[in-house]
């Protein structure tokens, strides 16, 4: 019996000490587990106090009008702080210290670095700022914020296309390019080209972001400070910006001929209306704080040398030749358009072409647009007959836009007073055309990237092909013969942002700052 009773307790001994052993290890593991949460915890706040960081180095960048961070090109700019500013803090990380760096590193672009630490875990983030690129719907040969619509066999697009909202194809057009909608791609009928094919189709897009032209100021600084001017025959038209000075006549007709072309040197500013055509030679941006007008052709004088890229049957064209050929006339001449009201195609005062207004332009325009910015989506607020400046001011003035009437073609003044309006020349019809701007066989070359955050319209007669990019929040063309859009790529964003940029012409920006990459340390 005292040995049945001396085994029991042995193994009563032995299990509770296997239990002690087992909870000591339980309790191990959650120590060490709770540990490990602990640590993720603090992990993840280091990490969101140094994204904070980040975006204040960004909102620095962005304050930064006089270019003072411009400076910190060997030593960076170095700040502390928290994020409870001059109060009381809410919480135990509103008291850490966020520790951020900026180095400007050229061509507009910042270096921006920020170390956080809770708990002695530290988080350190990087990343490439820059300021002002170009915005990415210049990487297309045709982006409409709204309805994209190619209703023509004689179209043919040699070039990403992208609509913001829905994009329809109908009667056969030709698509060698992807294709992009914020909504659905329609093809009612037939569609040529690789873009035929769903594999280079992308319905339900992001929308991007349109470059907004209400304020003109910034790209007025630019204009002045680099000395941007346009200059025909020996004569400074624009020095700058037309229209800054007292008096100074606001509204301008540029006309290029072979001998005697528009020469643009960088960024200009015309407040008023521009009459642009013929040959134009140089590398820039016009900006027009009214309408752009394009009556007849836009022929560059010493263009792209090379043949573009070619789009080899059912895919686009190599990565690699794309950059060779960009490569090779990145110094050719290049030229930007940019209206902060509308841009005009062809004579617009020909009343055989006014179908194309009554028929399309003057349904458009309406900003009733709903929370979405695009039209025709019937999403919350669309054609509830209240402005909601919040997110249907799509132009930023503060002032609700209604449909675009016979005002929205017309100059702000008449023709004969407008600057350089050559002697002879009357009335609009007699600049379109003009025979030292017109091509002997009637056919149009349209060069140039044309961008507008208003309309887009216009009646294009002859064979057209447009050799660059057309970009508008709205689009009424008309076409009664081949219209052929033909990307330059030299405008791609691969080309125009980041720290090997090879191009600068000055197109607009969509924001203020672009976060080309960031890493974490």
């Amino acid at each position: 019996m005292r040995n049945q009773k001396g085994s029991v307790l042995i193994i009563s001994l032995v299990f509770i000490s296997a239990l002690a052993v087992l909870g000591a290890s339980f309790l191990k593991i959650s120590i060490t587990d709770a540990k490990n949460a602990q640590r993720q915890m603090d992990q993840q706040r280091a990490f969101f106090l140094s994204e904070a960081g980040i975006q204040r180095a960004s909102w620095l960048i962005k304050q930064d009008s006089g270019g003072s961070l411009k400076a910190y090109t060997s030593d960076p700019y170095l700040e502390t702080f928290q994020l409870q500013g001059n109060g009381a803090a809410l919480n135990s990380l509103e008291s850490e210290n966020i520790n951020i760096s900026i180095l400007y590193t050229g061509n507009d672009i910042y270096q921006v670095g920020a170390t956080a630490q809770v708990n002695g875990v530290t988080k350190t983030l990087s990343a490439l700022n820059e300021r002002y690129s170009p915005g990415k719907v210049f990487d297309y040969a045709y982006f409409i914020n709204n309805w994209g619509w190619f209703y023509a066999s004689i179209i043919t697009a040699y070039g990403d296309v992208r609509s913001n909202g829905r994009f329809d194809f109908k009667y056969g057009p030709t698509v060698n390019s992807e294709i992009y909608a914020g909504y659905e791609v329609g093809i009612n009928g037939s569609i040529y080209g690789y873009g035929s094919q769903t594999e280079y189709q992308y319905p339900d897009s992001d929308g991007l972001e349109m470059p907004n032209l209400n304020d003109l100021s910034y790209y007025e600084n630019v204009a002045t400070s680099k000395s941007g001017s346009i200059i025909i025959n020996g004569l400074t038209l624009v020095n700058g910006v037309l229209g800054d000075d007292g008096g100074e006549n606001e509204n301008l007709v540029l006309i290029g001929t072979v001998t005697d072309p528009i020469e643009i040197n960088g960024t200009v500013v015309i407040r008023g209306d521009v009459i642009v055509s013929g040959y134009i030679t140089g590398q820039g941006t016009i900006y027009a704080g009214r309408n752009l007008y394009v009556p007849n052709n836009v022929i560059y004088v010493d263009g792209p040398a090379t043949t573009k890229p070619t789009y080899p049957s059912g895919s686009p064209p190599d990565d690699s030749v794309i950059k060779t050929w960009v490569t090779d006339n990145k110094d050719k001449d290049l030229v930007g358009f940019a209206a902060t009201e509308n841009i005009v195609l062809g004579d617009y005062t020909k009343s055989s072409n006014q179908w194309i207004f009554n028929s399309y332009l003057y349904g458009m325009g309406d900003e009733d647009v709903g929370e979405d910015g695009i039209p025709g989506t019937s999403d919350t607020g669309e054609g509830d007959g209240v402005f909601t400046a919040q997110y249907e001011d799509l132009d930023g003035d503060g002032v609700k836009d209604n449909n675009y009437t016979s005002a929205t073609l017309q100059t702000q003044v008449a023709l004969s007073s407008f600057a350089n309006l050559p002697s002879g020349m009357i009335n609009y019809a007699d600049i379109a055309n003009n025979s030292e701007t017109t091509l002997p066989d009637g056919n149009k070359i349209i060069s140039g990237v044309y961008y507008t955050n208003h309309a887009m319209t216009g009646m294009l007669e002859g064979s057209t092909n447009v050799r660059g990019s057309i970009i508008s929040k709205d689009e009424a063309i008309g076409i009664n013969a081949m219209l052929t859009l033909d990307y330059d790529w030299r405008m791609h964003s691969k080309y125009t942002t980041g720290q090997n940029k090879l191009i600068d012409v000055g197109l607009p920006f969509s924001k203020e700052i672009e976060t080309l990459r960031w890493w974490e340390n």
